[in-house]
């Protein structure tokens, strides 16, 4: 699915947790609101996008990775790029994004932060 924005298409990146009840399970965020990754610790990485709404000033993506860090972010990097809607971790669903080397994996944490 691509977002259109006029002549523009924008690639949306979605992430889902598999907590129920709780308050932010699910996001899909445009390319232009990306921030930066970072590793967390040796298999887990951070995403942080800028928020959409005034009521969070950011938006943090916590997972699992296997392989190599710099394999993860040519993944996110690719994704960013494609103009399309590509789902990286739906914890939920079993769905995580393969790429060369390694995949996204494990329990996902999807937090608005003031």
């Amino acid at each position: 699915m691509a977002i259109h924005n006029g002549d523009n298409h924008e690639a949306m990146l979605y992430f889902a947790e598999d907590e129920v009840g709780a308050v932010d399970t699910a996001g899909m965020y445009p390319a232009s609101t990306f921030l930066g990754m970072e590793l967390v610790d040796a298999d887990s990485v951070m995403l942080t996008f800028r928020a959409a709404t005034n009521a969070a000033k950011m938006a943090r993506i916590t997972m699992d990775f296997s392989g190599n860090f710099k394999d993860a972010c040519r993944a996110i990097a690719g994704a960013l790029n494609s103009n399309t809607m590509t789902v990286v971790a739906d914890e939920a669903n079993g769905i995580y994004m393969r790429y060369n080397g390694g995949s996204f994996s494990g329990v996902v944490v999807v937090d608005d932060v003031s």
